[in-house]
């Protein structure tokens, strides 16, 4: 290395310190110092309120429907002959919270004293075992309305299993004429949504 690239090197630092020192930012200057620290100051919170919760309506009681003894002081006492007229099952709720709120559960036919059914949907979920002679089994319902005397669902099985059947009629009293040939027994439950309760 000669006298020519050693001078060039260090005119270059020169000139490079030169503008970093033009063109450097001030430096702050330092202030007198604390003696003491700075108490903290109060910052009121506010006040944290939790929001209500939601109460859930509460659960009906399960009733049991039963039989009644004066048949024939109902507008309609038997069953008609084509029940199948009403249908097989309707599809399922697709809702899994389902609340039931009354129910009869016999092994012989008959006819039920009325019970009154505030809500506006409801259904009726049957179900029928038989074990001894199931081919034999055959089970029939009908849901009447008591103050008009019409028949709004019926359900026919012949076999032992399951029928569901949607009623769209709510505050009315109502009654059920039920008729079963060969089987060990059946339950009908009433069911509706909590969003009806």
């Amino acid at each position: 290395m000669d006298k020519g690239d050693i001078l060039s090197i260090f005119a270059a630092l020169v000139i490079v310190s030169a503008i970093a020192l033009i063109f450097r930012p001030p430096i702050a200057e330092a202030g007198p110092e604390a003696s003491e620290p700075l108490a903290p100051v109060d910052i009121p919170t506010p006040a944290v309120t939790t929001p209500p919760t939601p109460t859930s309506p509460a659960l009906p009681d399960l009733t049991r429907i039963s039989y009644t003894t004066g048949a024939r002081d109902y507008p309609i006492w038997y069953l008609p002959d084509n029940l199948t007229r009403y249908g097989g099952s309707d599809p399922p709720w697709k809702e899994t919270t389902v609340v039931p709120f009354a129910y009869i559960e016999e092994a012989r036919g008959g006819i039920t004293t009325a019970f009154h059914v505030p809500y506006a949907a409801w259904r009726l979920n049957c179900s029928v075992s038989a074990t001894v002679r199931p081919e034999a089994a055959r089970f029939r319902m009908a849901l009447v309305e008591l103050k008009s005397a019409t028949i709004v669902e019926g359900a026919e099985l012949r076999y032992p299993g399951s029928i569901v059947k949607t009623v769209e009629r709510g505050g009315k009293d109502f009654y059920l004429i039920v008729g079963v040939d060969a089987i060990d027994s059946y339950r009908i439950t009433l069911e509706t949504l909590p969003e009806y309760l």
